[in-house]
């Protein structure tokens, strides 16, 4: 003898978050970028998620040359994005100075890309998203920056 098992409904269930819910807030989103245009990608991703959680956008340039010969055009940049720009310069590991960044501001939200930093330090030092993952004090969103995709 089979039990008999209600058939399936194939009907859409909507699912309303109640408007006090108690998930974490993101008030404070910031991006880390070399300013490749593959970073420049996960800048505008970071965007639209600030857009959509109506969260601050912070712009994060980690340098080890002089920081005051990239804050203006980053600032240009970060500010075309409705964003603040932040520099960091630091001798170290780039990905120490995106984590404690992201410690300094208390970002809710840490977003990077996931080609890392450019060229031969990323040799060197490592992959920077995986490391910044790892480190970091908050969520990490790392996005897919590669050509021809979202």
């Amino acid at each position: 003898m089979h039990a008999r098992h209600p058939k399936p409904q194939n009907r859409a269930v909507r699912i309303r978050r109640p408007s006090s819910s108690s998930g974490p807030a993101v008030r404070r989103i910031l991006v880390a970028t070399d300013r490749s245009q593959s970073a420049d990608r996960a800048v505008r991703w970071a965007a639209d998620m600030a857009e959509r959680y109506e969260a601050e956008l912070l712009v994060l340039q980690v340098v080890t040359e002089r920081a005051a010969a990239v804050l203006p055009e980053l600032t240009r940049f970060a500010e075309s994005l409705g964003a603040r720009a932040l520099v960091e310069t630091a001798a170290e590991d780039p990905s120490e100075a995106i984590v404690r960044a992201a410690a300094q501001e208390k970002a809710d939200v840490l977003v990077v890309g996931n080609v890392g930093m450019s060229g031969r330090r990323e040799f060197l030092l490592g992959n920077v998203p995986n490391r910044v993952s790892h480190n970091a004090p908050c969520t990490v969103v790392i996005v897919d920056t590669s050509e021809g995709r979202r």
